[in-house]
């Protein structure tokens, strides 16, 4: 393995206009800091300076601390590596790809149930949306896969109930979260309409 550096990125998120008072708040985030490391302590270390620096800021969406190669291309943002670690607003470490990602082979072979944030029926944001959790990574596979199989496959809340076919995505583990802003009742009952109309999908 090449000699790495890690990277911490703060992101933050801008909340974007609401079309009734009662929708689910939209907003877009964006990597506002990096810094760069040489250990993952010190990379670490920099997540609680960061909060002591800025504790007047109540835009912080997460932070990531990617563990990437030096001299080797990569994609924007640091989205190939060896490794990232997820923390929340707060600097707490809530998740983690522990192996290379795609670029560097195939090396995920499952996800453990004690892994697992999130379970079939949750609802989670991805992506500044709402979504509903359908399906988990399993906890072995009988062959290695890559990242993208880490991952969990969730509905989303805007779909056509006059048919069958699901509006989906197939987000990593590591770029979902907990709904950030307080959920009303005119979308809880949205979230209960789409559950029952996904179940009732998958009896026919």
């Amino acid at each position: 393995m090449k000699k790495s550096l890690f990277v911490l990125e703060a992101v933050t998120f801008t909340k974007k206009r609401r079309r009734h008072k009662d929708d689910y708040q939209p907003f877009t985030t964006d990597i506002s800091f990096i810094s760069f490391h040489k250990r993952f302590e010190e990379a670490e270390t920099g997540i609680s300076r960061f909060l002591n620096e800025n504790n007047t800021w109540d835009d912080i969406y997460c932070f990531y601390i990617r563990q990437v190669p030096q001299g080797v291309f990569l994609t924007p943002y640091c989205l190939d590596g060896y490794a990232v670690w997820l923390y929340d607003q707060h600097g707490t470490l809530i998740d983690e790809r522990p192996y290379p990602s795609y670029q560097f082979g195939n090396h995920f072979n499952g996800r453990s149930k004690e892994r697992l944030r999130f379970h079939i029926g949750d609802v989670v944001e991805y992506r500044g949306e709402l979504c509903i959790v359908i399906s988990v990574p399993e906890e072995h596979y009988d062959r290695m896969l890559d990242d993208s199989d880490d991952c969990y496959c969730v509905l989303y809340l805007n779909q056509d109930f006059d048919s069958c076919e699901f509006y989906h995505s197939h987000p990593e583990c590591i770029k979902v979260m907990s709904p950030r802003f307080p959920i009303s009742q005119k979308v809880q009952n949205q979230i209960t309409r789409v559950k029952e109309w996904y179940a009732k999908c998958l009896e026919e």
